[in-house]
């Protein structure tokens, strides 16, 4: 009987267990479908999004890697905002109030948008920079995008907010540094990529890291229409020189990347990238079983970040440009990466999952490669007293799907067997990539560094030290025959350990 009344309670208290989390998964979801609907989105878009069901769901071994994809993330931000939303803070009782969440003036989810004159700024991100080498050190970069590269352009001020203070502090923004050049696209209903530099030095609080930054325009005093919380990812470092890698937005709707990106990624790992980020645009943009690859090494592996996002079609409406919106958009998420990574790596790559900087001859892996590159390149650049490089930049070399493949490695490893490549390497102001120092380097393009401070110009690679293997088909096709292609089979230094990786891989994903 006793044992008969035991079990009876036992099933009455796993029913009650059961509903406290029932009640508990439907409050989650109807506290994001609430926010969602005040961004003036429906709710099935906001809570569609794999990332946010992670968050609602996520054990307490993956919080780590999660606080890096939702960094900005719109809830956290409410949160915050409400929090404090009674409290009344402000400078001098009237002036630069503390932001209110229902006047943000949100787009997309990603975005908030305001308007300094004639120009329209979709803010993205903010980051603390303290880095000695940059220009008004320590400050606030704030990463938008703009309707604008000429202007003309209000007075604008940040208003600085610190964790648990009640006043802010109000500086002026000191410039504006356009991460595109002109000549390379532009048209009216295009938005073009900006970092806003707000200053911090003569602050009685400048040692700290602020918490929340907006921007206002002409009027120091206005009530913010916008709020990003500052980024700061303190260094943990464990080795003297470390290695991380971007990757732009995934696309690849139609085609099963699952195997070429296992096999990328492994390599990545070999070479000694310890970080690759990657942004995920959600929906039908990558194949289900691409997504599964990439959502274990996310969660599983903790190599690869996937960060949410969703791109920013132009302004006021989407563009007819496509191909420029999508290089720009691009653009923007190169500089979120690398100022995510500034502080915990020595250098940042930004590549494509068919790109591979590799190093040649005795070199095995990035850390030798870039010694060997400081003890042997002469710093001569007269006139100037810079002691490093902004970054070094490798020429590309096409290996072309077309030319003979080697069969001897098994057959779903695409890069151990497409060793012919092309006879010669491109000039070095052609689709170069590069390793960017996090110590000079201010803003990134695809290719090359934007702008860099106290560092000398990026430096030209030799060939014989290494190269960046590009795999795909070349621009001139007539490069195909002419000059007679050759075999360069260096990534068979790697070939074993590669194989073996990527196999055991395999096998946790259950193939």
């Amino acid at each position: 009987m006793k044992v008969h009344m035991f079990l009876r309670w036992v099933k009455i208290l796993a029913w009650l267990i059961l509903i406290a989390i029932m009640v508990k998964i439907f409050s989650l979801e109807k506290l994001t479908a609430e926010n969602a609907h005040s961004h003036g989105l429906p709710a099935k878009v906001v809570s569609a999004d794999p990332a946010f069901r992670r968050a609602a769901h996520a054990s307490p071994s993956n919080s780590h890697r999660l606080k890096y994809e939702l960094a900005n993330e719109p809830l956290k931000l409410k949160q915050l905002l409400d929090a404090n939303a009674q409290k009344n803070w402000s400078r001098d009782g009237n002036c630069a109030p503390y932001p209110r969440h229902k006047d943000l003036h949100i787009v997309n989810v990603h975005y908030q948008f305001t308007v300094g004159g004639n120009v329209t700024y979709y803010m993205f991100g903010a980051y603390y920079d303290r880095r000695h080498a940059v220009e008004n050190a320590p400050s606030v970069a704030i990463l938008a995008m703009f309707s604008s590269i000429p202007g003309p352009f209000e007075p604008a001020y940040c208003q600085v907010w610190f964790e648990d203070s009640d006043t802010p502090d109000i500086v002026e923004m000191q410039h504006q540094q356009v991460a595109w050049y002109e000549v390379w696209g532009n048209g009216p209903d295009l938005v073009y990529p900006v970092l806003l530099n707000c200053p911090l030095q003569g602050s009685p609080r400048s040692h700290r890291v602020p918490q929340l930054v907006s921007l206002v325009f002409t009027d120091r005093c206005a009530r913010a229409t916008n709020a990003l919380r500052v980024i700061y990812e303190a260094p943990q470092r464990s080795r003297a020189t470390r290695f991380a890698v971007c990757v732009k937005d995934l696309q690849f709707p139609g085609r099963d990347m699952s195997e070429r990106w296992t096999e990328w990624l492994e390599l990545m790992r070999l070479l000694g990238a310890e970080r690759v980020t990657a942004y995920d645009l959600g929906g039908a943009t990558l194949t289900a079983n691409t997504r599964r690859t990439l959502q274990h090494y996310a969660q599983h592996d903790g190599f690869l970040q996937l960060r949410p996002h969703t791109l920013l079609q132009g302004h006021p409406v989407p563009t007819i440009n496509v191909e420029a919106s999508k290089r720009l958009n691009e653009v923007l998420l190169y500089i979120d990466c690398f100022y995510r990574n500034m502080y915990e790596f020595d250098y940042v790559g930004i590549f494509d999952v068919d790109e591979v900087i590799m190093p040649l001859g005795e070199l095995h892996n990035w850390s030798q490669l870039v010694q060997h590159l400081e003890r042997n390149s002469t710093l001569a650049v007269a006139g100037s007293d810079c002691k490093a490089y902004a970054s070094y930049c490798f020429r590309n070399v096409y290996y072309p799907q077309n030319l003979t493949v080697d069969e001897s490695p098994p057959g779903n490893f695409y890069m151990l067997r497409h060793v012919r490549r092309v006879a010669e390497h491109l000039d070095a102001n052609s689709a170069v990539k590069c390793l960017h120092s996090t110590h000079f380097v201010t803003s990134v393009h695809n290719h090359f560094p934007l702008s860099w401070r106290l560092a000398c110009s990026p430096l030209d690679v030799p060939t014989s030290v290494g190269q960046m293997q590009h795999y795909r088909e070349p621009d001139d096709k007539r490069t195909l025959e002419q000059p007679t292609p050759v075999r360069d089979d260096n990534i068979w230094r790697f070939k074993d350990q590669l194989i073996g990786n990527v196999l055991a891989k395999r096998r946790e994903l259950g193939r």
